[in-house]
């Protein structure tokens, strides 16, 4: 795998190194993450319903009161550089989401909290001249590698570790890479566009796999490490700057990600699952300019598929319908 992401690398780099378009420290317009991603650096904040969380959550009715969704983000660019047709650009992102029982009577707990981190490289080429084309350009992401951790709420480790006889505290903590190719990325593209993107995923340390416990915190249960681990998506995202509602200030987004997971299985990783699950989100963003986190957007959002906070990830058929707004 090493080999393949030096030739990968050498591949995004058609352009002198020594040019005088090199640009250090300022974020760039193209591939930038679409409000769907599921691992972005975007800033978002949610308020929604959702319908389950966990057995071992001790707080009753979840379904009939929001929750918060929060998302913090960031995407340190490095270094870009512009040659004729293509971009180039080395940035270090990264995240954290955490899902909170805010409006709880009592305490208004912190249920998870994700973290990840770690580098990008970024690339997009014009490869067309006819401008009338229905591919504008193609546009390509590689996350050579990545940290992401995951961490249970204190409240609720320590209600369900003195309560719960069955409670298990599993540490998601891995290292992975991504890879993943646009057509027709927005960047600085003016007019209605369609997007269509498409990624995949896997571990570097493929037999660690994705979690590993603690015996005190699983109470002396037998935890298995996961066995699969490659997992891929698809996502199509609709930009609309011309027609009803929408204009070059006021776009209308419509974006949609597909995802194939892991459902993890604590007990017995021979079982594991892949399953299906769909982000989708409608709404408007409020462009101030072209570059990222400059501006604001309103969403409703829709998500159903596998539970994905934290080790909650061993339960499918998780929803959460909401609305949100934005830093894009």
């Amino acid at each position: 795998m090493p080999k393949l992401f030096k030739l990968l690398i050498i591949l995004l780099i058609p352009v002198n190194i020594y040019s005088q378009d090199i640009i250090f420290f300022k974020n760039v317009a193209f591939c930038k993450p679409f409000i769907s991603d599921m691992r972005s650096p975007l800033i978002k904040l949610e308020i929604g319903y959702l319908n389950k969380i966990s057995p071992y959550y001790y707080n009753e009715n979840v379904n009939c009161r929001p929750f918060i969704e929060s998302h913090l983000g960031y995407d340190l660019n490095i270094f870009s550089i512009s040659k004729g047709k293509s971009k180039f650009a080395l940035s270090f992102p990264g995240g954290a989401s955490t899902l909170t029982d805010m409006f709880e009577k009592k305490t208004a707990p912190v249920i998870n909290t994700d973290y990840w981190f770690g580098s990008q490289i970024k690339y997009i080429v014009y490869p067309f001249n006819n401008t009338n084309l229905q591919i504008k350009n193609i546009s390509l992401k590689l996350q050579p590698v990545f940290h992401e951790s995951t961490h249970l709420g204190d409240e609720f480790v320590i209600h369900g570790y003195y309560n719960i006889p069955e409670f298990k505290r599993i540490n998601i903590s891995y290292e992975a890479w991504s890879l993943s190719f646009t057509l027709n990325d927005p960047d600085t593209i003016k007019g209605n566009l369609l997007s269509f993107n498409a990624g995949i995923q896997n571990l570097w340390t493929i037999k660690d796999g994705f979690y590993f416990a603690d015996s005190l915190e699983v109470k002396g249960a037998n935890i298995e490490n996961s066995q699969k681990t490659f997992e891929y998506h698809f996502l199509i995202n609709y930009k609309r700057t011309q027609g009803f509602l929408c204009s070059e200030n006021r776009n209308n987004i419509i974006s949609l990600q597909v995802q194939n997971r892991i459902r993890f299985n604590y007990e017995n990783p021979a079982q594991e699952k892949r399953v299906w699950s769909i982000n989708a989100y409608f709404g408007w963003i409020f462009k101030i300019s072209d570059l990222p986190f400059n501006n604001i957007g309103f969403f409703i959002r829709y998500y159903y598929g596998l539970n994905p906070h934290g080790q909650f990830r061993n339960s499918n058929n998780f929803s959460f319908s909401g609305i949100g707004i934005a830093l894009m």
